[in-house]
């Protein structure tokens, strides 16, 4: 049933296209700026649902969202970290998710060369 579910998101971009002129023209920042958010929000869900019960650096939402943040930047100030083997490889994961991400918004960026890093990618 989830995979259905992706069909209706599909429909939906296809409606916004033919309805908003808005999004049609800012449709490349505006999915480049969901795509991140929404990782963050279900990274954080992940640790925090996790992580509560065995760790009590991660008291509430708002500790999950600090090491999701602090994680997928690769900052990792150490405050925060979770302790057990699936703690460390979802701490990786998020790293690597995060290195990514901003690598394709930067590539993203440079390819349509309009949303950001104007000297950048004029020169």
């Amino acid at each position: 049933m989830r995979k259905l579910r992706l069909f209706h998101t599909y429909g939906t971009l296809i409606e916004l296209r033919q309805d908003m002129s808005f999004f049609r023209l800012h449709e490349e920042p505006l999915i480049a700026g969901v795509q991140p958010a929404v990782f963050v929000f279900v990274m954080t869900a992940l640790v925090y649902e996790t992580q509560r019960a065995m760790n009590p650096k991660i008291a509430d939402y708002a500790d999950a969202l600090y090491f999701t943040l602090a994680t997928l930047t690769t900052t990792k100030f150490g405050d925060i970290t979770l302790e057990d083997k699936f703690g460390e490889l979802l701490s990786v994961f998020i790293m690597v998710c995060g290195v990514t991400l901003f690598y394709a918004l930067r590539r993203r960026c440079f390819a349509c060369a309009r949303y950001a890093f104007p000297a950048q990618a004029a020169g």
